[in-house]
C-alpha cells in the first residue's frame, strides 16, 4: 500500500517543485529588470490618460459618428449577429501578432528601443481612447461595457507585450553595447526569438478571451 501511495504522491511533489522553480525564475527575471517594467508601466499609464483626454476633446460630429458605430455594435451583440468565435479569434490573433512581430523586429535593430516604447504607448493610447469615449458617451454603463469588452483582453495583451518589450529592449541594449560575443550571437538570437514564440501563447489566450468569453459577458450585461 505504501509504495502505491508514494507513487501517487511523487508526481504531485514533482509538479509542485516545477511550479516553484518556474515562479522563482519569473520573480528573478522581473526583479532583475524591475526598472524596465516600472518604466513601461508608466508609459502605459500615460498612454491611457492621453487617450482618455483626446476622447473627451472630440467634436460633436466625431462623437455622433462613433456613437452610431457603437450603437450598431451593441445591437449586433444583443441579437447575436457578431462574427463567429473562430473568426474573431483569428482576426484578433493576427492583429496582435503583427504588433508582437514589430516589437521583435525593433529589438533586433540597434535603434529599435524608442520604437518599442512607442508601440506600447500607442496601444495604451488606443485602449484609453476607447474606454474614455465609451464611458463619456454611455456613462457608467459604458464604463462597465468597455471594462468588460476591452480590459479583459488587454490585460493579458499588456502583460504579454511587457515581457516582449523588456526582452526586446534588453537584446537591443546588448547589441548596441556590443556585450554579446559574436560567436554566441546566433544562440542569443534563438533564445530571443524563443521568448517571443512563448509570448505568442499569451496572445492566443487573450484572443480566446476576446472571441469566446467577452461576447457572452457583453450579452449578459446588455440584456
Amino acid at each position: 500500500m505504501k509504495p502505491r501511495i508514494a507513487a501517487v504522491i511523487t508526481p504531485h511533489i514533482q509538479s509542485s517543485i516545477r511550479w516553484r522553480s518556474l515562479l522563482q525564475y519569473v520573480r528573478s527575471k522581473v526583479s532583475r529588470h524591475l526598472h524596465l517594467w516600472t518604466f513601461l508601466a508608466g508609459v502605459t499609464v500615460c498612454g491611457l490618460v492621453f487617450g482618455a483626454i483626446v476622447a473627451g476633446q472630440l467634436g460633436q460630429t466625431d462623437r455622433l459618428v462613433l456613437g452610431n458605430a457603437l450603437s450598431h455594435l451593441f445591437v449586433a451583440i444583443k441579437q447575436n449577429q457578431l462574427a463567429s468565435g473562430s473568426q474573431l479569434f483569428t482576426q484578433r490573433l493576427i492583429a496582435d501578432s503583427q504588433l508582437l512581430a514589430l516589437i521583435w523586429l525593433f529589438g533586433v535593430s540597434v535603434i529599435g528601443i524608442p520604437f518599442v516604447i512607442a508601440a506600447i504607448f500607442l496601444r495604451a493610447f488606443t485602449v484609453g481612447f476607447a474606454v474614455g469615449y465609451t464611458s463619456l458617451q454611455f456613462g457608467w454603463k459604458g464604463f462597465l461595457l468597455s471594462g468588460t469588452g476591452i480590459f479583459l483582453h488587454q490585460l493579458v495583451m499588456f502583460l504579454t507585450l511587457f515581457v516582449a518589450a523588456v526582452t526586446a529592449i534588453r537584446f537591443s541594449q546588448q547589441v548596441l553595447l556590443r556585450s554579446l560575443p559574436v560567436s554566441k550571437l546566433t544562440l542569443h538570437l534563438m533564445k530571443y526569438t524563443g521568448t517571443f514564440v512563448l509570448c505568442g501563447g499569451g496572445l492566443m489566450l487573450g484572443a480566446f478571451i476576446q472571441a469566446f468569453v467577452v461576447p457572452h459577458l457583453l450579452t449578459s450585461i446588455l440584456v
